[in-house]
């Protein structure tokens, strides 16, 4: 409980002092008890502002708004003043079938987004019992002491208590530039820590906090998908050919002297055959069991579009650190230029974050705890935490009497300070030469001890973080994928070499510090790269810029917060298992467990995906070509309409809706990166629709001039024709490589064989068709085989397209 009665906002507790903060929260230094926590949580609640929920019926009525849902209204109502009530019904119940399996695979996706959520949760480092642990930030509490450094989102809001962060809260305040917060400053919940690290004490949380929402991690993607703007741009050409066979059609209809129903009527079924009315159905489908597939393979999507996303990219960008190697540093070596091993590790150990929770801190602390080097006889008098810029971190402590600045860092930049490194140099590079041959990374550690004002190189620290076991096999198959890996390191070009040669990355690497000395474009040796040494973590978007210039579809790993603008820019943005929370948010991935065999098991998802959906478009165009063409061969020949608008209802019930069991069908990933090449499926299915022409066109030749059926019963044995021929079809194009090479999947084989059941039973008994003759009922399922003659044309144009 708080000590005083009048509560003070966030405003007001950033104008009082932090002994007073902490006695106003009923707080200390050293951390709330557990017990405090429980009691505090009943008071306040979790740090979190509950969400808006959508109303579930607002969200189902706006599946009956737009262009798509538009013209079926229109056909129901054009139908219902032609008093052609039967055909509204169908074509109503269409309209409500994809209404309502568009809503209930959104819901799904919803619930799956929360799932991701709570997994995504943000971790914050606290201290709770006089230790420090790990917790989530929906758990904290004020008064709560944190720890916050460079890559954090800010979990509450909080008072620094000592410390120096450059944060970034320009997604709150919308100030462009990053601001420097010191001890007394405030800190808002929702900025990100750039630069820096503080211990802070809890001040607000969940509504309480001065902008009143938590941290956003998932954002909703709004941008076009590549799949549903291939599929829209195929879906206008196919609109255009309609509308140029209605321009032919109607002046036949008008010298024919049709009514002006009977007109609307045929424009009408022109535009019917046009529209992907279960695109939306579709798409979702697609995506939601694309992102659960991934989500059992410790993967999960922030972005729906990104799990057709990854499986387009030819260029993986991977760090090696956690990626490549198993992330797990252990000290291998210590070397004393003048000191001790002791000694050479206490520097290190001073000048080391033990709550930082940094995988280098951390060995070298566990290390000297192994050889009984701990910080305790010393008392820190300031710590100056790594950056990327200055690529050191020190520390100034008062060991015994004795006033000591303790510096680690990267070797050329620990040896550029010290006094003592001219007649050092030489040999201490050719150690660290000789310890990266063997893939070891080095740190180096120097002295200023006392009034003395030289800095004193102390000696060298070797770790060792070796390769995945799988690491090499999962080069090669992302080889194998048609995916260029291109290695990401901090580590100079010697360990880089050693690490990238041992995975069958490749050799040539090369220093991206190098490059700039020279002033060399990235773009000028992009192409040449098998990897790249010394990276700064703003470096990563200038590379993916580069690759991208070059034509490159990316994917790009990343864990800091530096990251993010990389992992936003990139195709798909693969933030690793152990990424900070801001590397998190920007990424449309987000892996649970390290290592490459995930980003391959992806890649294959989206591979997977991507020939479902073409599978689905290709059936789409060849359907339309043909449908377009038999109405069209019909008015040229017969004057007449071959199906229609109730035959265009029934044939989007056989084929748009049954067909979408596609969407889990078994398929094999291509070798190739994803492609969407509007032109070469156009060329492909062009020679497919003529072909699926022939037996529909035979039928009404027969039924006609040979069985002298009826009009109405040639009617119906063209629309029967085409949903046999429309399974026929589906059987050829759901395989790049001959029909046989791949067993449809369950849900497809059953509706494959329960339209062909069913609607061979309606036409038999003269439900919903015209009652069909057992001749041509053999005729019309002879004839529908006719375009598997065309199977060696369709694989010969297959391998040449795609």
């Amino acid at each position: 409980m708080l000590k005083e009665s009048r509560t003070y906002s966030v405003r007001d507790i950033e104008n009082m002092s932090i002994n007073e903060v902490i006695a106003y929260l009923s707080s200390s230094e050293e951390g709330l008890s557990s017990e405090e926590v429980s009691r505090r949580l009943k008071e306040y609640g979790f740090n979190e502002v509950p969400e808006k929920k959508k109303n579930p019926l607002l969200e189902y009525l706006k599946r009956y708004w737009g262009p798509l849902p538009w013209l079926m209204e229109i056909t129901i109502i054009t139908s219902i003043v032609a008093e052609k009530i039967l055909e509204a019904e169908i074509i109503a119940f269409l309209l409500v079938l994809n209404a309502t399996i568009g809503f209930l695979h959104s819901r799904s996706s919803e619930k799956t987004v929360q799932l991701l959520k709570k997994k995504l949760s943000v971790k914050v480092s606290v201290l709770r019992d006089g230790k420090w642990i790990e917790v989530d930030a929906r758990e904290l509490v004020p008064g709560d002491i944190i720890f916050l450094r460079i890559g954090s989102i800010v979990p509450a809001d909080a008072k620094v208590i000592n410390g120096n962060m450059l944060v970034d809260q320009s997604a709150l305040t919308g100030e462009s530039l990053p601001v420097e917060v010191g001890p007394g400053g405030i800190i808002y919940s929702g900025s990100v820590v750039q630069r820096g690290e503080a211990r802070c004490i809890v001040v607000a949380t969940g509504t309480k906090t001065y902008f009143g929402k938590t941290i956003e991690l998932v954002k909703e993607a709004k941008t076009t998908s590549m799949q549903e703007e291939a599929v829209l741009k195929i879906t206008r050409y196919m609109l255009y050919a309609g509308l140029v066979a209605l321009a032919v059609s109607i002046p036949i209809g008008i010298m024919e002297k049709w009514s002006v129903f009977s007109l609307i009527d045929l424009a009408v079924v022109f535009l019917m055959s046009c529209v992907p009315v279960a695109l939306p159905a579709v798409l979702t489908i697609m995506q939601a069991y694309g992102s659960m597939e991934l989500s059992r393979r410790n993967v999960l999507v922030t972005r729906l579009s990104a799990v057709e996303d990854i499986g387009a990219v030819n260029v993986a960008c991977l760090d090696k650190t956690g990626t490549i190697t198993l992330n797990q540093l252990e000290v291998v070596g210590v070397k004393g230029y003048g000191f001790t091993e002791k000694d050479v590790v206490l520097y290190a150990v001073l000048a080391s974050r033990e709550e930082a929770h940094d995988p280098l801190n951390d060995a070298i602390i566990t290390y000297g705890k192994r050889i009984g080097v701990t910080r305790d006889l010393c008392k820190e008098l300031s710590f100056t935490p790594f950056e990327p810029s200055l690529k050191r971190s020190e520390a100034v402590a008062l060991c015994g009497n004795e006033k000591v600045r303790a510096i680690l860092g990267e070797p050329k930049t620990v040896l550029s300070l010290c006094t003592n490194n001219e007649h050092l140099k030489d040999k201490v590079l050719q150690d660290i030469e000789e310890a990266s041959r063997k893939g070891a990374r080095t740190l180096a550690v120097a002295v200023q001890r006392g009034d003395s004002r030289e800095v004193t190189f102390a000696g060298l620290i070797h770790l060792m973080d070796p390769p995945r076991p799988d690491a090499r096999e999962m080069i090669l198959k992302l080889r194998e994928h048609g995916v260029r890996p291109v290695m990401l390191t901090g580590d100079n070009v010697a360990i880089a070499k050693e690490i990238a040669k041992n995975v069958a990355i490749g050799e040539r690497i090369f220093s991206v510090r190098e490059i700039m000395s020279k002033d060399v474009k990235l773009e000028d040796i992009i192409d040449e790269a098998d990897g790249l040494a010394e990276v700064y973590p703003e470096d990563k978007f200038n590379v993916v810029k580069a690759l991208q210039s070059k034509g490159y579809r990316v994917a790009m790993t990343g864990d800091g917060v530096n990251d993010a603008p990389a992992l936003s820019q990139a195709e798909a943005g693969i933030a690793v298992k152990q990424a900070t929370d801001a590397a998190k948010a920007a990424a449309s991935l987000v892996l649970l467990e390290d290592g490459l065999s995930v980003i391959v098991d992806a890649i294959t998802v989206g591979r997977i995906l991507h020939q479902r959906a073409l599978t689905w478009v290709i059936n789409k165009i060849t359907k339309t070509l043909q449908t377009i063409l038999v109405i069209l061969v019909g008015m040229l020949w017969l004057r007449k309409m071959t199906i229609t608008p109730m035959g265009m209802a029934v044939l989007l019930l056989a084929n748009d809706f049954l067909t979408m069991t596609i969407s889990t069908d078994n398929a094999q990933p291509s070798k190739k990166p994803a492609t969407w090449n509007v032109k070469n499926i156009m060329i492909f299915s062009l020679p497919l629709s003529i072909a699926m022409l022939i037996p529909p066109v035979i039928v009404a030749y027969i039924s006609l001039s040979v069985l002298n059926s009826s009009w109405n019963a040639t009617v119906s044995a063209v629309l029967l024709s085409l949903i046999y021929t429309s399974q026929v079809r589906i059987l050829m194009v759901r395989e790049r490589n001959w029909l046989w090479s791949s067993r449809p999947g369950r849900e497809l084989t059953i509706s494959l064989l329960g339209t062909l059941i069913v609607f061979t039973l309606l036409a038999y008994t003269g439900i919903i068709f015209t009652e069909l003759t057992p001749n041509l009922l053999l005729v019309v399922a002879t004839t529908s085989l006719i375009p598997l003659v065309f199977e060696p044309l369709k694989v010969y144009l297959a391998k040449k397209y795609f």
